[in-house]
């Protein structure tokens, strides 16, 4: 079946336009402003025609009717391939033909739902094969019709691009001589924005230069660049000079817009190093407290003030980050009077010659604790006062206050109980006063640098970008500097041995000065203020420097100053209470048994007040770091002050290891005999009249409160609550074992049993009064056990009791069974 065809449309006869050129032969732009028009019409000429050959639908349908005859042989070929019939036959076109049959799928041929064609398989094939040649042939000539158009739009944007260079340069020939800076500035802007292969090519090479500047366009725009890098800079240095303020900004501005950004910053990294140059020094003598801390701290607050006013037009004109090379600048312009400083600070503060005589220091009274003055006259050792001097003799009086009120007058001083006694003479060497003054210079000036790099820091740390890469920048900027360098030594070769050495000399001297406060409750010294008073300001002086690394090496050297020099001297003064020889007069032994008594509860509580110290003092100064710290410091810093919160544990331990040696000397020799005398004459095999007189004497009761008086006499008032709470402990808990193997050795009637639960009952009430934390009814826990199988009813099986009773029992049954036993009724 044929149909007719529609005609096609006719192209443009080529007589009408210009003949099509190579695009290599093209010479002017007239030439391609042609052929771009002529490629163009082409290019609407094809797609007219081909949107006539799609609108012609007569060929396609056509086809597809012929298609729909082929119906029988693909059925036939796709029983032969699939074995499966086609119930139902698609409609062409959206309608059935007349006549149409059920048909056989043909799914296994591809060509499901095909209609085939009146001249057979063959036909198919060769009208296929027409159709993909003439699709190849059209594609082909698109593609090229596009690669053309390609080449030509490439060559257009070369040409632009080189008409921009050569306008741009000639502009900015014509801008340096007019002396207009701004535009020149901008022009070679726009000449360096062209790409370095247009730049640099033959066609630019050809076409931009002129009689007049006959140079290649890359030399050309160098030499025009770097006569502008000249007047800039020359500008500048003449406008910084002059302090031109305007003029300074105005050419400031300028180099970013030619890719001079290193040029401007080196220029402006001069300017700012002058101003600080130029900055007045403090007045004043070198030989004042604060000469050099003034000095620095003018320098620092200089440069930080540039930093804070420049930083936003460094930020604005160069970009985010590019300040820190002028900080660089700035930091270097520091090393040079930061060591000027430190190199005038030395000699005339001398320190060479303090560290000298620090060394030379014995510290014997630390060195030998039966140096030491007791607490109370009466235990002098006759030994070691033999070895003082008149001079310290006759200054007895003055010599007995306290360390700590020399720190902090107005204090209440405390007044010793007993006579005065003779204190050592103290060894010769610095004045504490000096040392105390040069530390608090070290440290200040410490403080002032950590407290410049915390700003600087801070200001160069773009919150919008990465927080932690930009600060370990700037960091490394500073630590590496000459200035860091100089106050770290400054730390390390002379605070860190100065400050040891006032400490340890300081302990030394509140050992000396040492004197009991009995008036007060619990009882204590005075070195245990004194000593916290000079843990306190040291530790507050160490964080007030900025330095983690002082920090943690001034903290070993505390901890060995509080666990050598405070707690274990304690301890041996402990130990030495009763080394000496007992006096034979009776009244002066017992005056000297209660004294030594007195001071060993002293020590005691010393030791144990000093961990509430530590951990309030550590508490407080957490809440209270100095700002000088960068936030990624702040870890490490507390770290250092948890260490030093382990010297509580130490000194509660050391505590409780001289309560026990107390404990065992003094107390547990006394509980047995207690115990005898609470039960002499007492049996618990009662008639009824033994029962009722028990009943009304109370004996047990009655003798053990006596008894119980006299052994915690002089402990409850003079403990600290928790010496006494382990104090009371230890005595009840020694108390009960022995008493459970007294009441193991008894015999029990009826009423001797009632009796002995009342007893145990009373004198567990008494002890619970005795004590606001209680626990002394736990203690007595096995001792109310026994009173319970001792009242079973005479009908009660003992061994089901014990078994089902539902009592948490703390008798074995082997013991049970022995109580039971004890029973004679």
């Amino acid at each position: 079946m044929t149909t007719p065809s529609s005609p096609s449309p006719q192209l443009t006869p080529p007589s009408a336009t210009p003949a099509p050129l190579d695009p290599r032969d093209i010479t002017d732009a007239s030439q391609i402003a042609a052929q771009l028009a002529l490629l163009t019409r082409r290019e609407a000429d094809l797609t007219l025609a081909l949107n006539a050959l799609i609108a012609d639908r007569t060929q396609v349908d056509g086809a597809l009717e012929r298609l729909s005859q082929l119906t029988t042989d693909v059925d036939a070929l796709s029983i032969e391939v699939d074995g499966v019939a086609s119930g139902s036959s698609r409609p062409v076109n959206g309608h059935a033909l007349p006549g149409q049959q059920p048909r056989i799928s043909s799914r296994g041929l591809g060509l499901q739902n095909a209609d085939e064609f009146d001249d057979g398989t063959d036909g198919l094939v060769s009208r296929v094969n027409r159709v993909w040649e003439t699709s190849e042939r059209v594609g082909g000539k698109v593609r090229k019709l596009d690669d053309e158009i390609g080449r030509v739009r490439e060559a257009a944007d070369v040409v632009t691009e080189v008409l921009e260079l050569k306008n741009a340069l000639q502009t900015l020939a014509v801008a340096i001589e007019k002396s207009d800076w701004e535009s020149a500035s901008r022009s070679c802007k726009r000449a360096m924005s062209v790409s370095k292969a247009v730049l640099e090519g033959e066609f630019a090479g050809s076409v931009v230069p002129t009689p007049q500047s006959p140079l290649p366009p890359p030399q050309q725009l160098n030499e025009l660049r770097d006569s502008l890098l000249r007047t800039f800079r020359a500008e500048f240095d003449a406008a910084a000079e002059r302090k031109d303020e305007g003029e300074v900004s105005r050419y400031f501005r300028l180099w970013p817009g030619i890719g001079a950004e290193d040029e401007g910053l080196e220029a402006y990294g001069d300017f700012v190093v002058g101003l600080v140059k130029a900055r007045s020094t403090a007045a004043g003598k070198p030989s004042s407290p604060v000469y050099y801390l003034t000095n620095l701290t003018s320098l620092l607050e200089s440069i930080a003030h540039i930093i804070d006013q420049h930083q936003p037009v460094v930020d604005k004109y160069y970009g985010k980050g590019r300040m820190r090379k002028v900080v660089g600048r700035l930091v270097a312009e520091s090393d040079r009077v930061v060591r000027n400083l430190v190199e005038g600070w030395e000699e005339e503060r001398r320190v060479g010659r303090l560290i000298s005589e620090t060394k030379q220091s014995r510290f014997a009274l630390l060195s030998n604790p039966a140096l030491a003055p007791p607490l109370f006259a009466s235990l002098t050792n006759p030994a070691a006062a033999n070895q003082l001097s008149l001079a310290s003799i006759a200054n007895t009086t003055s010599n007995l206050t306290s360390t700590l009120q020399s720190y902090a007058p107005g204090r209440k001083q405390q007044v010793p109980t007993g006579t005065a006694t003779p204190v050592q003479e103290e060894e010769l060497g610095p004045d504490l006063r000096d040392v105390d003054r040069i530390l608090g210079e070290l440290v200040a000036l410490g403080g002032r640098w950590a407290l410049f790099r915390r700003f600087v820091c801070s200001q160069l740390s773009d919150e919008d970008g990465d927080h932690a890469a930009q600060t370990r920048a700037t960091l490394d900027l500073l630590e590496q500097s000459g200035s860091q360098r100089a106050i770290e030594n400054l730390l390390k070769v002379y605070y860190i041995p100065l400050e040891t050495w006032y400490l340890r000399t300081s302990v030394e001297k509140a050992h000396r000065l040492d004197s009991p406060d009995t008036s007060a409750k619990p009882h204590l010294s005075s070195i245990l203020d004194d000593t916290f008073y000079l843990m306190k300001l040291v530790l507050n002086r160490v964080l007030s420097s900025g330095s983690v690394s002082t920090l943690s090496s001034l903290r070993e050297k505390i901890t060995s100053v509080l666990e050598t020099d405070y707690a274990a001297y304690i301890g041996k003064k402990m130990d030495l209470l009763y080394t000496s020889p007992a006096p034979h007069d009776r009244a002066e032994k017992e005056r000297r048994e209660k004294d030594q008594k007195a001071s060993y509860i002293i020590y005691l509580n010393d030791l144990d007040v000093s961990a509430d110290y530590n951990d309030r003092m550590l508490a407080e100064i957490r809440a209270n770091i100095p700002q000088v710290y960068l936030e990624s410091e702040l870890e490490a810093v507390l770290e250092e002050l948890d260490v030093l919160g382990d010297l509580s544990v130490q000194f509660r331990s050391s505590s409780r290891s001289a309560l026990e040696q107390l404990f065992n000397q003094v107390t547990r020799p006394r509980l047995r005999p207690m115990l005898d005398e609470c039960y002499r004459d007492v049996s618990y095999l009662l008639d009824e009249d033994a029962f009722a007189d028990a009943e009304e004497h109370d004996v047990v009761r009655r003798r053990f409160v006596r008894a119980w008086e006299g052994i915690v006499e002089g402990f409850k008032d003079a403990f600290t609550d928790h010496n006494y709470q382990t104090f009371f402990n230890m005595t009840v808990e020694t108390l009960v074992k022995p008493w459970e193997k007294m009441v193991f050795n008894m015999q029990f009637s009826e009423l001797g049993a009632i009796r002995y639960e009342r007893d145990i009952r009373a004198v567990a009430n008494y002890l619970s009064t005795q004590a606001a934390y209680g626990g002394a009814r736990d203690k007595f826990t096995r001792l109310q056990q026994i009173a319970t199988i001792l009242n079973l009813d005479a009908d009660e099986d003992p061994d089901e009791f014990y078994s089902n009773s539902g009592i948490p029992w703390r008798l074995s049954r082997h013991e049970f069974n022995t109580v039971v036993g004890l029973r004679e009724f």
